[in-house]
């Protein structure tokens, strides 16, 4: 696949990988799992599906019979054993309840269980994303800025909103916190904290698809200070203005991805 394409795919990655771990919840709390993102999930990576009795296994070969085995369950256990062992402990018939060691086995599974929830899922997402090559080049970064560029031109707000996503995931940049109020706007930027370990958001891109206008503003807001959330709403606005608009804004994207020493992908 093409840089642009592995970009998606993490992008997509990162997406399902998100979405999965939100729905567990806290940790003292037992949520159920969104199962059919995790199926997504899991078919990206290098687990492959087995059905043993009434379990969906996902199974890694790591060494000999032992393998990687995740249990599509609320609890999405990972353990590392062999299939039979597994399917004994989690889903045991009659016959099988008859042996003590058996037993045993069922009631304490910390010998072979690796992790649960959100730890699984991470495991799941890292095992995904090292297939693929994140490699680029200074013409990849070029090619992406181009595009960007001509999707604005033709007032394409799906293929401006594509680029800005995958400028987005190459540079590390977030979706603004909510109480920033950018209703109806694409919004990228830089989290970090400021004095007293406030929240702060930018230096940001804005994207508004309404009447296909595009800014960057090089400065970064903290939610305390209305007057400057107020000047940011009114740029996503169309009411007030900045220096660094319309096609350069991506060079102003390609230029901030170009200045850092490494071309790989960091994940």
């Amino acid at each position: 696949m093409s840089f642009k394409e592995n970009l998606l795919q993490k992008i997509e990655i990162d997406r399902l990988a998100y979405k999965v771990i939100a729905s567990c919840g806290p940790a003292h709390v037992r949520h159920p799992v969104d199962k059919e993102a995790m199926r997504r999930l899991l078919v990206l990576s290098t687990y492959e599906y087995q059905h043993e009795r009434d379990l969906d296994l996902y199974v890694k070969a790591i060494e000999g019979e032992l393998k990687m085995i995740l249990v599509l369950d609320n609890e999405l256990p990972i353990f590392r054993s062999t299939i039979k062992d597994v399917v004994v402990r989690r889903s045991p018939i009659t016959l099988e309840m008859w042996s003590f060691r058996t037993i045993r086995k069922i009631l304490v599974d910390s010998d072979i269980k690796v992790s649960v929830r959100g730890k699984s899922v991470e495991t799941v997402q890292r095992d995904a994303i090292e297939q693929l090559d994140l490699t680029y080049t200074d013409a990849d970064i070029e090619n992406l800025a181009l595009e960007g560029m001509a999707w604005l031109a033709e007032s394409n707000a799906d293929g401006v909103e594509e680029t800005l996503t995958l400028f987005a995931g190459l540079l590390g940049y977030r979706k603004p916190p909510r109480p920033f109020g950018l209703d109806h706007t694409v919004c990228y930027g830089v989290p970090a904290s400021g004095p007293d370990n406030e929240a702060t958001f930018g230096p940001l891109v804005l994207y508004r698809p309404a009447d296909n206008t595009l800014a960057w503003i090089n400065e970064s807001f903290s939610r305390s200070d209305r007057q400057r959330i107020e000047f940011l709403r009114a740029v996503a606005s169309g009411e007030s203005s900045v220096p660094v608009t319309g096609e350069a804004v991506f060079r102003k994207l390609q230029a901030n991805v170009l200045e850092r020493p490494e071309r790989v992908l960091l994940v």
